[in-house]
């Protein structure tokens, strides 16, 4: 797999951020130019077996995995199911969603949020239901990240583009930032954060204690998906484009760009291993990268279900977890 050099890539997506953090003032949010976001490809039948076990589970489009419960989350539709996962994937509580689950990830000091239409949904470490007092919201929320500093619950991220900010013991909003037209995507990690807007293919950074949005830079053609690892890196899935792009927040430009063929579109991050897992739809394969070198290193790769179009990874012993959106199982792959 060959590898592009970046310098002149570099040089156009900073002064696209300069020239947009410059404008005396930004458009309305329906006065600005969108694009159609990218989809996975339609997956073929697999043409080999999934590696690995696959446990039989409803058709599905997001998974998260605690690590200090040891569950794992699944989105199903109207549901969000809950499994064991230390002797095998074995179902142990079913939540009901109201309106439409969206994403679900793990909350700091173990548990989930969901981000739901009209509702944050906190379960506890512990539990298996919505907790009273979880944030209702006017709106469609898309995304939902963990933001445990300062007596915060988390960022969520709705349909028409705000970011607001949830403490722990209030269940309205306290702040709320405007700026995408779209929060498809919120990441947050040791206070910096950014947002990932499908609709206008651009990631932007955020000032969380000035409560605003900051630079903005055009990613691909149709980021999709995005991580952020430990080294504050955002591990950005272009779909449209078959590449992986890095970005680091501060100082916020682009770190590496690396091509991943076959509709690339679930990534999620190994901080045991160090590698990045990234899907492939197109040939239902998911493969793995080591970024030591700061390019993306193949080392890894595995059969998998139909359409895998979910991921998450147990770091403790690098078991991963994908998704089959047509209803082909969850499928758990030993990697170590």
């Amino acid at each position: 797999m060959s590898r592009t050099f970046l310098a002149p890539v570099v040089a156009v997506l900073v002064s696209v951020s300069l020239v947009s953090a410059g404008c005396s003032s930004t458009p309305a949010r329906e006065d600005r130019p969108t694009i159609t976001p990218a989809t996975p490809a339609v997956a073929p039948e697999p043409a080999a077996a999934p590696a690995g076990r696959v446990t039989p589970a409803a058709p599905g489009e997001g998974l998260a995995f605690d690590p200090v419960s040891r569950r794992l989350a699944a989105i199903t539709d109207g549901a969000v199911v809950l499994y064991s996962v230390d002797e095998g994937l074995k179902e142990t509580g079913r939540v009901a969603i109201e309106g439409r689950a969206n994403q679900v990830v793990p909350n700091a000091g173990g548990g989930f949020l969901v981000a739901a239409k009209g509702l944050v949904g906190v379960i506890a470490k512990d539990g298996d239901a919505i907790e009273a007092g979880s944030p209702r919201f006017d709106g469609d929320v898309l995304t939902v990240a963990a933001y445990p500093d300062g007596g915060h619950l988390a960022l969520a991220g709705t349909a028409d583009g705000r970011i607001v900010v949830l403490d722990r013991n209030v269940s309205t909003p306290v702040r709320t930032i405007t700026g995408p037209v779209e929060a498809s995507v919120v990441m947050v990690r040791d206070g910096k954060a950014a947002v990932v807007d499908r609709r206008q293919a651009s990631i932007t950074e955020l000032d969380l204690d000035g409560g605003k949005a900051g630079k903005s830079l055009r990613v691909g053609r149709g980021i999709t998906n995005a991580v952020i690892d430990p080294f504050g890196r955002m591990l950005s899935v272009d779909t449209s484009e078959d590449q992986v792009l890095a970005y680091s927040i501060a100082p916020f430009m682009l770190r590496f760009q690396y091509p991943v063929a076959s509709a690339p579109w679930a990534v999620t991050y190994d901080e045991t291993a160090k590698l990045m897992w990234v899907t492939q739809t197109a040939t239902n394969e998911i493969a793995g990268y080591a970024l030591g070198s700061g390019m993306p290193d193949p080392k890894l790769r595995f059969p998998t279900v139909r359409q895998p179009n979910a991921v998450a990874v147990d770091a403790k012993t690098g078991t991963l977890y994908v998704q089959s959106a047509t209803g082909g199982g969850i499928q758990a792959i030993p990697t170590r």
